[in-house]
């Protein structure tokens, strides 16, 4: 492990570039134009993260309608069961007293 933590330190150790690196950068930026490119990569990337995030948003908006309609039904349900359970409890007293 100690032989392969000296390579990477090696190879991570800083050097000084070459003399003229700034110059050679910038020019290859200039001359392929990278700058309009990077433009567009940052709206498609910037339009993908809109439309993902709309995405998520939409899925949480149907999850909490989902979620009210249920305990809506739920409720409904309830209700109903509640009626019918008074009803029978209303015809047991009634056959029991006759």
């Amino acid at each position: 492990m100690k032989e392969f933590e000296d390579e990477l330190r090696s190879a991570l150790r800083r050097q000084e570039p070459r003399s003229g690196f700034a110059d050679r950068v910038l020019a290859r930026t200039r001359s392929n134009g990278a700058p309009r490119r990077a433009g567009w990569v940052a709206a498609a990337i910037a339009a993908g993260l809109l439309l993902s995030m709309g995405g998520f948003e939409y899925r949480q908006y149907e999850g909490r309608k989902a979620k009210r309609e249920l305990l809506l039904a739920l409720e409904i349900a309830g209700s109903k069961l509640s009626i019918a359970q008074e009803k029978i409890s209303h015809l047991s007293q009634r056959t029991i007293h006759e």
